[in-house]
């Protein structure tokens, strides 16, 4: 499956200017029908706490932005939006369509950044999500999720292969990032993707590192701190096979032991 990770240097609250320039990074880079595409967390508003600025109305600009995406590339395609306030709140979402407009998956971020006062104006979700493309099963994940390594194992029970984490993860925790997404990839026999935003917004700098790592652990790719998009493949069964080959998940203790 080809996988195409958009490490995107956003318009601080501007909707419009960022479909524009994901638009035009994908028009300049090179899709294959069936891809997987990624968009980092917040990925048209940035990372944040006004939701009056960056919450959806009710026609939900931001996932049809994502449809038309979807259709144009003829691919599926994930992105971090904030939905509509409801009872004071937003919600952080990771969402995905395919290419006839169907949502696949709507995932909200359990594990709110209490440090940036995310908890406050979010509601947190209660619990993961899984969907299948191209015959893999994909679980997202997004941010400060990654910190939290109870947040895998429940989806990886569930059978996911691929895990997916969207974020906005800023320049000064940089390493934490890169190691933590190979830890997860590692203890979870899983492809994991992280695709980061790059850039700066009026408070934190962001040197991306939108990176890739297979079952193993083993590096695919890891991004530089520009703008750009990153085109991959991941053999599905090469997972599968290391999962036969050394079963570990096998041996996941469950709460009550």
């Amino acid at each position: 499956m080809q996988i195409v990770s958009v490490q995107l240097d956003m318009a601080w609250q501007d909707k419009a200017a960022n479909h524009e320039k994901v638009r035009r990074l994908l028009d300049e880079t090179s899709v294959g029908s069936g891809a997987f595409i990624i968009l980092p967390e917040m990925f048209d508003t940035g990372f944040s706490m006004d939701i009056d600025a960056t919450a959806q109305t009710a026609s939900l600009e931001s996932e049809t932005f994502l449809r038309e995406l979807a259709r144009e590339k003829n691919a599926a395609v994930m992105g971090g939006v904030v939905g509509p306030i409801v009872d004071g709140k937003a919600s952080n979402e990771a969402v995905v369509f395919d290419p006839a407009g169907n949502c696949l998956v709507r995932y909200r971020k359990m594990q709110l950044f209490t440090p940036a006062g995310e908890d406050a104006k979010f509601a947190a979700g209660t619990g993961h999500r899984l969907f299948q493309w191209q015959n893999v099963n994909i679980t997202p994940l997004i941010c400060y999720d990654l910190r939290f390594p109870e947040l895998f194992r429940p989806p990886v029970q569930d059978g996911a292969e691929l895990i997916t984490v969207i974020a906005s993860w800023p320049e000064v925790r940089s390493e934490h990032w890169v190691r933590l997404l190979q830890a997860r990839a590692i203890e979870n026999q899983a492809y994991v993707v992280g695709v980061n935003r790059c850039g700066a917004d009026p408070t934190l700098t962001y040197d991306g590192r939108t990176v890739g790592f297979d079952p193993q652990g083993n590096c695919l790719f890891e991004a530089d701190r520009t703008e750009q998009v990153v085109v991959s493949k991941i053999d599905i069964e090469q997972a599968r096979q290391w999962r036969t080959d050394f079963p570990a998940l096998n041996d996941i203790r469950r709460s009550s032991e």
